[in-house]
């Protein structure tokens, strides 16, 4: 039930601020495929748990070393209005104080760095069992998957279209929308090389633009990674010493 009091009312929602920083960072670097209203609420709920979860952790390791630590949180669990009656600014301040490291930890579990941590937990997994992974994560969409498969390398894409001709160039950007929707797009920019429909003949675009191919237009696509180039103090690493 979700609490109609004005206090209760705006003691839930704070409470709800770790999942919707979880679902906010997340949206920032993963595949947003829609989703029903019941499995956003989940999202935000469980990220929200696991957010004041992680923070009583913290509270319990501090509590074997500091022994004021102990009873505060002690006395803030079993009768959290003795301590409210007893030192009202300390009861705020421990609140607030929690309530900003769950929003910090719902924005951590929601980053990029979370999303690898736990892709290279998975992969090591899946070594240790001697298996590949060959399905596409859940709430990824193929191309998120193709083109961010080698970080820190140049994404080449090349594009067939329906109509018939074919686009080759640097990957610049792409849309993370997982549906199918009019602005689903990305774009190539660098050396873009380009064949029309029913022809043979290959040109290639002057290097000062982005071409935006919309998804509905898309027949295939490859993906092909480059190796970023050395730089001069690369090379000067590499030399003996």
């Amino acid at each position: 039930m979700v609490p109609t009091e004005p206090i209760a009312a705006l003691l839930y929602v704070c409470l709800l601020l770790p999942g919707i920083a979880f679902i906010w960072r997340y949206e920032g670097h993963g595949s947003v495929v829609k989703r029903s209203a019941f499995r956003e609420t989940a999202a935000v709920v469980i990220a929200s748990a696991a957010s004041l979860v992680a923070v009583f952790i913290l509270h319990y390791v501090a509590a074997f070393f500091f022994e004021p630590a102990r009873s505060t949180l002690r006395q803030f669990f079993i009768d959290p209005g003795v301590l409210f009656r007893q030192d009202a600014q300390l009861f705020f301040g421990v609140t607030l104080l929690d309530l900003a490291l769950a929003v910090s930890f719902g924005a951590f579990f929601g980053s990029k760095t979370a999303s690898r941590l736990l892709k290279g937990c998975r992969a090591k997994w899946l070594k240790m069992r001697k298996k590949e992974s060959d399905t596409i994560e859940r709430g990824q969409s193929a191309w998120n998957t193709a083109f961010e498969m080698m970080p820190g390398h140049r994404v080449i894409v090349g594009v067939q279209l329906k109509s018939g001709a074919w686009v080759q160039g640097a990957l610049k950007s792409f849309s993370r929308n997982g549906d199918e929707t009019p602005d689903r797009a990305f774009t190539l920019t660098g050396e873009i090389w380009y064949r029309m429909a029913d022809s043979e003949n290959v040109h290639r675009l002057e290097p000062h633009g982005t071409v935006v191919i919309q998804a509905p237009e898309v027949d295939y696509l490859t993906v092909g990674y480059e190796e970023p180039a050395l730089t001069t103090k690369d090379l000067t690493d590499t030399l003996p010493r």
